[in-house]
């Protein structure tokens, strides 16, 4: 389980960094986790794939519902 999550964070890190100059940096890196890298460029974005479009949204929406509104209020950091 811990060489799986290091390499899950690796991976998402990678992709992060692939997308980081684009406005959905971290919509396309969940896509592109989900789906493959290839799968996004494909479709220059997210794939239309239900599970990925449902899974790049669960993602995000339990991020969302972590935070803090202090952490709102600031910047998020950079990758």
């Amino acid at each position: 389980p811990a060489e799986n999550i290091d390499g899950g964070a690796k991976l998402l890190r990678e992709l992060l960094l692939r997308y980081q100059n684009h406005p959905d940096q971290v919509r396309l890196a969940l896509a592109a986790y989900n789906a493959g890298a290839g799968a996004v460029q494909r479709h220059k974005g997210i794939p239309p794939y239900r599970e990925t479009t449902t899974y790049v949204e669960r993602v995000l929406n339990k991020y969302r519902a972590r935070r803090t509104p202090a952490q709102d209020s600031r910047p998020a950091p950079a990758p």
